[in-house]
């Protein structure tokens, strides 16, 4: 029971209707709460009590049934009533010491009443006063809740949020943004240097340890942290809306206890807080929609389409007279992500995306470069863009760099979510800048081959010849005519001749190298070579039996980059 909506019994006892009355028993819960005031007529209406009331009766209503009377301080103990007020006959109705003793037992307060004390000069006055706090809880909470609406009104976002919570509570406070990943927070110190010292860090341990994003805690949960060596509470509270979460309020107690109105606080900015949210995923779906349309119309060939384009860039500062960077970022492993009862694979991706979709523009903004940002099919598409007075080598190297952070920070974020990036040459001509989404297009499907690693156009060598979109026909001949029977008797057999293959080139044939590893035997790899002539008819001691096997090898990469779509 909130204290705010009441008085304790202490408090209770120190108004002029019970100065005259005491406590005779269960002076350890003398600081339960009163919410509300009941007076009971007999014993029958032990059922109609209800939690924070105190009970005010006559020793002469128990006396009719004395048997059932033992019982009483039990039952209106488990009710979570405040306490029990009784006014006594005199010494013809003493109050029975059993009443006393249980009132003891449960530490539940028993108070003996004045005799001259009218029953309604205690009614009237105590109500007052819980009407009174009661009335200055409403309006109090009703100010909290106009000044959180009035920052969303007035367009602040999570951070203007988070700062006027602490400014209400008074405590070190992260909002944690499941939706569009990240999370902003306010502790009070120069630079906000305990949440980037601290308390950051241990609400992205918590998600990696509990998976924020897909476990869903439906409920306030308290423990505890170690910060700067001193152990402090921690409330967590769920954003939500009809069971869907939308993110977390994190909250310590390092400044001052964390009291009934602060949960009740919570609450309340935790439906504002999902009510911005709404409102970003609202703005964001609009803004998507038209940038997709967008960068469709921009990378296409067709000049028409191009010129829809320009028409709508400066909606997203563009400008034709600016070079770009196409950067493509593949999502690989969707089938690892988690699933969630409550959410479609989709619905999960999207969030996945979204979040992914942050990082790369808190990045880039690190960076101090100017990009668009957007979607095309299940793909995110980032223009970079540049001035005529940078050169074309510097822009890759700001293109790879950017690519780089984006893997790693992906990487540290999911655990099983993998992205796969690829850039194409800077390019000048917004004309041409189909081409550069061509090529980056090709790196990123190249891309699974160089772990953590953004891959640019430039860097895939040969396969800028065997990517050629006029050869495909040629290339799955060639593949089927080499190293395709490897493949399915690996399918067929679980063997690994195509690993082995593999290894065979990547060590320059140097047998010991490749037997390492592969982790197994020198002579099982001799074996295996072996064989790999005798099911494939390649001779890796002809110079071009060699060279057509490795053709082969870089055209199964393209085809498995490609997946049904070669």
């Amino acid at each position: 029971m909130l204290k705010e909506q009441g008085m304790t019994v202490r408090e209770a006892m120190g108004l002029d209707p019970l100065k005259t009355s005491r406590v005779i028993a269960g002076s350890g819960g003398i600081d339960r709460v009163i919410a509300r005031l009941n007076i009971m007529a007999d014993y029958e209406g032990i059922d109609w009590a209800s939690e924070g009331e105190l009970l005010i009766t006559t020793s002469l209503a128990l006396r009719a049934k004395p048997n059932l009377s033992k019982d009483l301080i039990e039952k209106l103990h488990s009710k979570n009533l405040a306490a029990l007020a009784l006014k006594t006959g005199g010494s013809n109705m003493p109050i029975s010491q059993d009443l006393i003793s249980s009132a003891d037992r449960y530490d539940f307060p028993l108070i003996e009443l004045d005799p001259n004390v009218p029953f309604a000069y205690i009614t009237d006055n105590l109500s007052s006063h819980i009407f009174n706090r009661q009335t200055a809880l409403i309006m109090r909470m009703e100010n909290i809740h106009n000044n959180l609406m009035n920052v969303v009104l007035t367009g602040g976002g999570l951070q203007d949020i988070a700062k006027m919570l602490y400014e209400t509570i008074g405590n070190p406070i992260v909002i944690w943004d499941n939706i569009f990943g990240g999370y902003v927070g306010e502790d009070g110190s120069p630079e906000s240097s305990l949440l980037k010292s601290n308390l950051f860090s241990i609400v992205h341990n918590e998600d990696k340890i509990k998976n924020l994003s897909q476990d869903s805690i439906k409920s306030l949960t308290e423990s505890t942290d170690n910060i700067n060596g001193r152990i402090v509470k921690r409330v967590l509270f769920p954003i939500m809306v009809s069971e869907n979460i939308y993110g977390y309020v994190f909250l310590w107690e390092m400044l001052k206890p964390i009291g009934t109105i602060d949960y009740r606080t919570l609450e309340t900015a935790s439906a504002v807080i999902a009510l911005e949210i709404i409102k970003r995923m609202s703005i964001y779906q609009i803004e998507s929609r038209y940038k997709m349309e967008f960068l469709e119309n921009l990378l296409s060939r067709d000049t028409t389409m191009q010129n829809l384009a320009f028409e709508r860039g400066s909606f997203f500062d563009w400008s034709e007279k600016d070079g770009y960077t196409v950067m493509i970022v593949s999502i690989e492993g969707k089938e690892q992500i988690p699933t969630h009862k409550e959410m479609t694979p989709r619905e999960i991706f999207a969030q996945y995306k979204n979040s992914i979709i942050h990082d790369i523009d808190e990045i880039i903004k690190k960076e101090n470069e100017k990009a668009i940002i957007g979607e095309k099919s299940d793909s995110i598409i980032i223009l970079v863009r540049c001035n005529e007075t940078r050169n074309t080598e510097e822009m890759k190297k700001t293109a790879r760099r950017i690519g780089d952070k984006v893997i790693k920070a992906v990487d540290l974020k999911y655990q099983k979510t993998k992205v796969s990036i690829g850039i194409g040459r800077h390019c000048t001509n917004v004309r041409l800048l189909w081409k550069s989404y061509q090529e980056a297009r090709k790196a990123m499907l190249l891309g699974n081959s160089y772990e953590k690693k953004a891959l640019h156009f430039d860097d895939i060598g040969v396969y800028k010849i065997l990517s050629q979109d006029n050869i495909k026909n040629e290339l799955v001949t060639f593949y089927e005519n080499t190293i395709s029977p490897l493949c399915e008797y690996d399918k067929a057999r679980n063997t690994e001749f195509i690993a082995t293959l593999k290894a065979y080139f990547e060590h320059s044939g140097n047998i010991r190298k490749m037997a390492e590893s592969l982790y197994t035997h020198y002579n099982t790899v001799l074996y295996r070579l072996e064989r790999i002539k005798e099911i494939s008819n390649i001779d890796l001691k002809s110079p071009e039996s060699r060279l057509n096997a490795e053709i082969g090898i870089k055209i199964m990469k393209i085809i498995e980059g490609n997946g049904n779509r070669f």
